[in-house]
């Protein structure tokens, strides 16, 4: 997604950068046909006005846009906070822009560079499936915080990220060794680049590695908000899918899933284990606390600002793994069966 500039839309139209500035600021002195011609070429190169710069050109030096997609999403808000606590004494402005869950992380981060000339951009929580592309082509410096983006290949963008695959496979490895046999899964699959899909990839493999055929009527599509889970989880049960333990790829999954059990006269963990993911502080106050795994929101952030300035000082890129940690709660228990 290139940003295209006054001068993308002058030399398009074959006018002068004067001509589009007198269109853009509603100038009466520009001939009808030409001023056709310009607003025809700002909406086909999708063209941004970039209102700012003038009053902003100090402070941009050191602008770095901080997207965070959905506002009801626990981890990736708490780590924003992060992000920005990690920011301070980094000589760095952060901008925040909080986008709908589906909205285009790319398009808000190309808004953002239009109005105030970032330096470069912190995404939170992305999902990079079938835009490869359209991110490469964003030409300002990356940096992706949660997923891991090296399969890129592009010298402008550097990722921090768990190893969502392992955690996954330990997730559900640990229900297999409490005797469960029949996990059900909530979250949504996608390829191993995409984070939330990696988790339920490695849930499945360690189902196939312990010799438990992955059942795919105990999958539900889940987005990450709690109403989506209890919806989904509580039709699961009343077309009469039945299930031991649950692995859900967020802990906002999970609360939801535990009230949709709790509904139906479920106990968790005596009838049903429960396993989420993120390690909320949200999860450790519910009765019984949540058992899951835990991103280290702290460490994330700072290396999402460290890598930003390495993309901005030296051009160079990096993808850096950082490890998780398992959250003990009061939600798993031996099977019945076990």
């Amino acid at each position: 997604m290139k940003i295209v500039t006054i001068r993308d839309v002058a030399k398009a139209a074959g006018v002068s950068i004067s001509t589009v500035s007198r269109v853009l600021n509603e100038r009466q002195d520009v001939d009808p046909n030409t001023r056709a011609r310009v607003e025809a070429t700002v909406r086909k190169l999708n063209y941004i006005r970039n209102q700012s710069a003038s009053n902003l050109k100090q402070q941009s030096k050191s602008c770095v846009g901080v997207i965070l997609s959905g506002r009801r999403n626990a981890f990736l808000t708490d780590l924003a906070e992060e992000v920005m606590e990690a920011g301070h004494g980094s000589g760095f402005t952060f901008i925040m822009d909080i986008i709908d869950e589906k909205a285009n992380q790319l398009l808000a981060a190309r808004k953002l560079y239009m109005e105030y000339r970032l330096q470069g951009v912190i995404i939170l929580g992305a999902n990079l499936e079938g835009r490869e592309e359209e991110v490469k082509k964003l030409e300002l410096p990356q940096v992706y915080a949660t997923i891991d983006a090296g399969f890129l290949g592009s010298s402008h963008i550097s990722s921090v990220s768990i190893d969502h695959h392992a955690a996954g496979f330990e997730a559900a490895s640990r229900l297999l060794q409490l005797g469960h046999r029949r996990i059900a899964l909530l979250g949504y699959f996608s390829r191993g680049q995409d984070s939330t899909g990696a988790r339920l990839h490695g849930a499945v493999a360690a189902m196939r590695e312990a010799g438990i055929p992955y059942d795919e009527s105990l999958f539900t599509e889940v987005n990450f908000t709690m109403p989506s889970a209890y919806m989904n989880v509580k039709r699961m049960l009343a077309e009469g899918r039945r299930f031991t333990a649950l692995f859900a790829a967020s802990d906002i999954m999970a609360i939801g899933a535990i009230r949709a059990l709790h509904e139906q006269g479920l106990r968790v963990p005596d009838d049903v284990s429960v396993i989420g993911f993120d390690g909320i502080e949200l999860g450790s106050f519910l009765a019984p606390s949540l058992t899951s795994v835990r991103q280290p929101t702290s460490l994330i952030a700072q290396e999402s600002v460290r890598l930003m300035r390495e993309l901005i000082e030296t051009n160079q890129s990096r993808h850096v793994q950082v490890p998780y940690d398992w959250l003990p709660g009061e939600t798993t228990a031996l099977a019945k069966e076990a």
